[in-house]
């Protein structure tokens, strides 16, 4: 696994900061601090930076699961600016870190690398099986034990399935069809390689 990739997917989404965690704020939570910050800034161009920066920390830092600020107005009155613009600085780091680039090329990597790890995929199979995003904090918690507990159990599933149909039936069910034609498509995969599996883990 690439250094970027294994930074990636093993990321924290937090970062301390002296007694703090700076935690990463979702898309909603960044729309309200930058509508708190235009109130406060009140017009003032050169005050909006400052206060974007207030706002969006009152979100992000917290100790333990409880928030430290009440709003970014609290961040103002509490924190110096120069502390601002410091967690500021650890915030965008965090950022970065977590939330890979927009750019073709950086994408384009990161894609290639997942497609070069066949564990992370097969994570990716159970979670999406299981409609749990990778960011959820059960997600998180799944020990390699429990990615292989569900592939097995998504197997007996599958086979279930199939002996309840007739013979015929279950024999065009096993064959891999295009989802557009309904051409049959060669099989590249014959079945969950427990060998591999073992191997992938260790890694």
């Amino acid at each position: 696994m690439t250094d970027r990739l294994s930074a990636w997917l093993g990321g924290a989404r937090k970062t301390r900061v002296g007694r703090l965690e700076l935690h990463l704020i979702s898309a909603h939570a960044l729309l309200q601090a930058q509508q708190e910050a235009g109130a406060l800034a009140a017009g003032d161009a050169a005050r909006l930076g400052l206060c974007v920066n207030a706002c969006i920390l009152a979100r992000a830092a917290k100790q333990g699961a409880k928030a430290v600020f009440s709003s970014g107005e609290d961040v103002l009155k509490r924190v110096p600016a120069q502390t601002i613009e410091r967690w500021a600085g650890e915030y965008l780091a965090l950022c970065e870190r977590e939330n890979p680039s927009c750019c073709q090329g950086e994408h384009d990597a990161l894609r290639q690398a997942l497609e070069d790890e066949p564990y992370e995929r097969l994570k990716w199979k159970v979670l999406r099986a299981l409609g749990v995003l990778p960011s959820e904090q059960r997600a998180r918690e799944m020990t390699d034990g429990d990615y292989l507990y569900c592939v097995l159990q998504l197997m007996l599933d599958e086979n279930e399935q199939l002996d309840m149909l007739c013979p015929s039936c279950r024999e065009k069910a096993r064959e891999k069809r295009c989802p557009a034609c309904g051409g049959a498509v060669p099989e590249q995969n014959a079945g969950f390689d427990m060998e591999r599996y073992e191997e992938l883990r260790r890694q």
